[in-house]
């Protein structure tokens, strides 16, 4: 234990953050009557199951809490200065729920119960404070408590120092000043490795260390105080393992290991990166990023990336109804967003990777869509797929010439689609592979399509479990999701008298000018496979950003022909959405 420091500046702002309007003199008393712990690397502040019940602030560092269960070590998060951490202890005297450990050389501010209660003798406003704090967080959606601080100490692994990447580093320490904190570069020769602690500690903003690995105390050091590390290396070189990767054990899996980026740096104008997989087989990062030089939505995109701060966007499915995400994306792209990361169950793993694959190139997106509905066979193939389950579709012979033998891991943007395994009955996140395989089982509607099978597993469309898959998209580091659905419509009546009789449907399934296009055989087939996925797109609002339902009733579900019209309604509804937001809630404009 050491005695507190002087209150200064940082430190109020701190707990005035923390505690919203309480009077200076009050945090003051709060931290002059708490005492301030040094914790090292590796050391625990407190372990699962025991019975302290005090409350701890970081004051610089950062933490981790571990949770073990059945014998395994289950990370839950770390926790980053100006938060705190055993609040909840403070009040019920429980046991400790987790342990809290340091990720690198950390400092905290001990309030116990003695403190507290003399405290709130004098202020009782700090009580009030507290409490609502305690309150706030429970209250927090599913989406905020995935939201971890942003790290402080980033540090850079070169792996081609021969390379001039001054010119980069200077661009995103700009951009990360422009948008987010004040950032600071630390490169080997500014300031003595054995003082760079002390430089990290005295810059409250964002820091960069620059390591080339051919000083080895500089890059051990840099990692020590480390909260993210980002390997940058070019793409088009050798993709062994380079010894500084290897000399500091960057990939071991361990509790106390950084979160870790690979960034993958491209020429100006470059097309689309092919062969990630390589670069990923013996790298097993948190996240890897496709990064073009001079390319500012790139630098804007990594910059939100390294602090937190990226937009997802969730698309759901719908059968042809899928084409008004065209028109809700370029509606969201108009009004000033910018997308990181994009996830999508059938229709939207479709639509939505086709974009992303695009690189948000509407002039090709809408060639692709007038390509996908002028397939002789296309999604219309509906009754010739019930007697076959190999029988190859129009739209599976599009998919595979749209996305060819392209892999997940190589587009611009980081994107996923879910299916259902019908092999274990779970939900499926595919975010690497072909990507015509993994849509293929995204779209797979049980009746509609042939099931897919990859790896020996069997796979249908992702809406009969998750039709708009908002929890895989916590996995990345973000700040806003945006899940778009196409179930808006409101409920449609049925004239009994115009009802088709089954071999009247299946006669005209066959014909050229479709007479019928009743529930029988569309919307009550895909309903009644996606009603458990619906309800849970109830719980999904209150998990995002921003929610969005489409009302697209007059739009058929296997009817393609009028791809334009559905397009243009995604457009406007979207638009208008956006256009009826408060102002709070437009974040993207803050």
């Amino acid at each position: 234990m050491e005695n507190p420091p002087n209150f200064d500046p940082h430190v109020q702002e701190l707990l005035s953050n923390l505690f919203g309007e309480v009077e200076e003199a009050i945090l003051r008393e709060i931290f002059e009557s708490g005492v301030v712990r040094q914790i090292d690397t590796g050391d625990y502040l407190f372990k699962q199951g025991e019975g302290q019940n005090e409350l701890f602030i970081v004051l610089s560092g950062r933490l981790r809490a571990i949770q073990e269960a059945e014998g395994k070590s289950v990370i839950l998060g770390d926790i980053a200065e100006g938060e705190p951490v055993g609040e909840i202890a403070l009040f019920t005297n429980e046991p400790r729920m987790a342990s809290v450990m340091a990720v690198r050389k950390s400092s905290v501010l001990e309030i116990n119960q003695n403190h507290y209660r003399n405290i709130v003798s004098k202020s009782p406003d700090f009580a009030a404070a507290l409490t609502r704090f305690v309150i706030n967080r429970l209250r927090r959606n599913v989406l905020q408590q995935h939201v971890e601080a942003a790290p402080k100490n980033i540090a850079l692994i070169h792996l081609q120092p021969q390379d001039d990447l001054t010119d980069f580093l200077f661009d995103l320490k700009d951009q990360l000043q422009k948008d987010f904190l004040a950032t600071k570069l630390h490169k080997q020769g500014d300031v003595p490795t054995e003082r760079l602690f002390e430089s990290l500690e005295s810059h409250k903003g964002t820091n960069l260390m620059y390591c080339s690995g051919q000083d080895q105390e500089w890059t051990k050091h840099c990692l020590l105080y480390a909260d993210l590390v980002l390997v940058v290396s070019d793409f088009d070189t050798d993709r062994e393992i380079h010894e500084v990767e290897a000399a500091h054990g960057l990939y071991q899996g361990h509790i106390l290991n950084k979160k870790t980026f690979l960034l993958l740096l491209h020429p100006e104008g470059s097309t689309k990166p092919s062969g990630t997989q390589a670069w990923l087989r013996e790298r097993p990062v948190n996240l890897h990023l496709h990064i073009r030089r001079n390319h500012k939505k790139d630098l804007r995109r990594l910059s939100r990336m390294l602090t937190n701060k990226a937009v997802g966007l969730v698309l759901g499915g719908g059968g042809t109804k899928g084409y008004a995400h065209v028109g809700a994306v370029k509606a969201l792209l108009n009004a000033g967003l910018e997308v990181d990361f994009v996830g999508g169950t059938s229709a939207g793993a479709i639509y939505g990777l086709a974009m992303t694959y695009s690189d948000f190139d509407f002039d090709k997106i809408d060639q692709i869509c007038k390509q996908s509905a002028v397939q002789e066979d296309g999604v219309n193939d509906f009754f010739l797929n019930i007697f076959s389950n190999k029988a190859k579709t129009g739209t599976e012979d599009f998919i595979q010439k749209l996305f060819g033998e392209q892999d997940l891991e190589d587009l611009w943007i980081n994107s996923y689609c879910v299916s259902t395994n019908i092999s274990n009955s779970e939900v499926r996140v595919h975010n690497k592979g072909k990507i015509r395989e993994q849509v293929q089982a995204s779209f797979a509607l049980p009746g509609v399509f042939p099931p897919v099978v990859i790896d020996d597993q069997v796979y249908v469309d992702g809406g009969v479990s998750d039709n708009l898959p908002v929890d895989p998209m916590y996995r990345y580091p973000i700040k806003h999701i945006i899940a778009i659905s196409l179930n808006g419509s409101e409920p449609e009546d049925v004239d009994s008298e115009n009802f088709a009789k089954k071999w009247e449907k299946l006669k005209d399934s066959f014909g050229k000018n479709k007479k019928y296009d009743s529930p029988v055989l569309t919307s009550v087939l895909v309903n009644s496979m996606t009603l458990n996925s619906r309800q849970k797109e109830e719980i999904t609002k209150s998990k995002v950003s921003l929610y969005f339902e489409m009302n697209l009733r007059a739009v058929s579900l296997l009817d393609d022909s009028k791809w334009e019209k559905v397009v243009k309604k995604g457009y406007e509804q979207t638009r208008d959405f956006l256009a009826e937001l408060s102002v709070e809630e437009k974040f993207w404009k803050s």
